[in-house]
């Protein structure tokens, strides 16, 4: 297929998930993360990263890039990005302060680009490494948020907090087997071609 083609797909593809990641920030649709930490956590977050890694996808260039060599300063960025926009606080912030949110949505979509650019730069065994170090951390919270007593985020309620809890398991774990699945296709097309 053509490579004008593939490009045009590939942009097409990024603007639709990063435009309504980026409108659920903007009135009318702000009431959605707003109202429901669920929206804002399971939804809006992981759209705004999937739209940072799409958009790298769409304007990927294979330069070597020697202050990413083999992923680590990117995958070390997006680990405290993400770390970061777990904290129940920078959750109300976001919620409460425009330009707070305003950072979360520049700062995710720059986390999705980093991700990207370190995973086509990694081996297996370091993608290994932070994807499971990623999995477990966003289970763990999810859990956390789903089975505590505790109120977390003053913005939310506890009955939003745990159905946010039970989205951000079931992200972390589709994330770790997305990530194993695409790992042992790659793995067979290039047994398939040594072969070939």
């Amino acid at each position: 297929m053509n490579r004008s083609i593939l490009s045009k797909r590939a942009t097409l593809t990024a603007l639709a998930v990063t435009l309504p990641a980026f409108a659920l920030s903007l009135p009318p649709m702000r009431s959605l993360i707003a109202q429901s930490m669920a929206w804002h956590m399971v939804i809006q977050m992981p759209l705004l990263v999937l739209g940072g890694w799409l958009s790298m996808r769409a304007i990927a260039h294979k330069r070597p890039s020697p202050w990413n060599q083999y992923g680590l300063t990117g995958f070390f960025a997006a680990q405290a990005i993400v770390a970061y926009w777990m904290l129940p606080l920078a959750i109300d912030r976001a919620v409460v302060l425009p330009q707070a949110d305003l950072l979360k949505v520049v700062t995710l979509f720059a986390c999705g680009l980093l991700l990207r650019h370190s995973f086509e730069r990694s081996p297996a065994l370091l993608q290994l490494f932070f994807v499971g170090y990623t999995v477990s951390m966003t289970t763990w919270l999810g859990i956390y948020f789903a089975t505590t007593e505790l109120r977390l985020c003053n913005v939310y309620s506890m009955e939003g907090q745990t159905e946010a809890g039970h989205g951000i398991v079931l992200l972390g774990l589709a994330l770790g087997c997305a990530w194993l699945l695409s790992t042992i296709q790659r793995v067979q097309a290039q047994q398939r071609s040594r072969f070939a």
